[in-house]
């Protein structure tokens, strides 16, 4: 189905590749050339959320615009999350360039009730591994703090990650 819906696009013949490793079916666009920003924007949505795979000049083109979409599809769920959860008017202003990080990181924590989340030797952009750890079982991932955080850094723009296995100091 969603083969055939790429491949009404414009794109020509789009076939299905099981990937073992991903445990995903990605469709694989044979050739195509002289591809219009319509029509892969047309083929972004037809494919929904599977993988495509196309020609090494189309790909960038592609990927940026299913990277779009989802940015977009990120900012709406978190602030869904947030009004669902009576923070999104409290949610911080973030302007990037003109917001000091650190700053703005405090505000988060304390929006979320996540003090030390954001307080890492690498800077406030980084989740703090000792906070994580504490942080990751249920019942906190679904509503306490850490989702609070990753939805209100998602919503507001300000792009946030974590280092996973090593030690980290504020």
């Amino acid at each position: 189905m969603a083969a055939e819906r790429v491949s009404a696009c414009g794109l020509g013949t789009v076939s299905v590749r099981s990937d073992a490793d991903l445990d995903a079916d990605i469709l694989v666009v044979a050739k195509a050339d002289h591809v219009t920003e319509q029509q892969l924007a047309c083929a972004e949505k037809a494919a929904n959320y599977y993988d495509v795979e196309l020609t090494s000049s189309l790909q960038p083109r592609f990927e940026a615009l299913r990277e779009a979409r989802m940015a977009a599809v990120m900012v709406s769920r978190a602030r869904d999350w947030l009004r669902k959860h009576d923070l999104l008017d409290r949610l911080p202003d973030y302007r990037p360039g003109l917001t000091d990080d650190a700053a703005f990181a405090r505000k988060i924590e304390t929006l979320c009730d996540a003090q030390g989340a954001l307080e890492s030797a690498d800077g406030p952009r980084l989740l703090n591994t000792q906070w994580a750890m504490q942080h990751m079982t249920p019942p906190d991932m679904k509503t306490g703090p850490m989702e609070c955080l990753f939805n209100a850094t998602a919503a507001a723009g300000f792009d946030v990650g974590f280092i996973g296995n090593r030690p980290n100091t504020p």
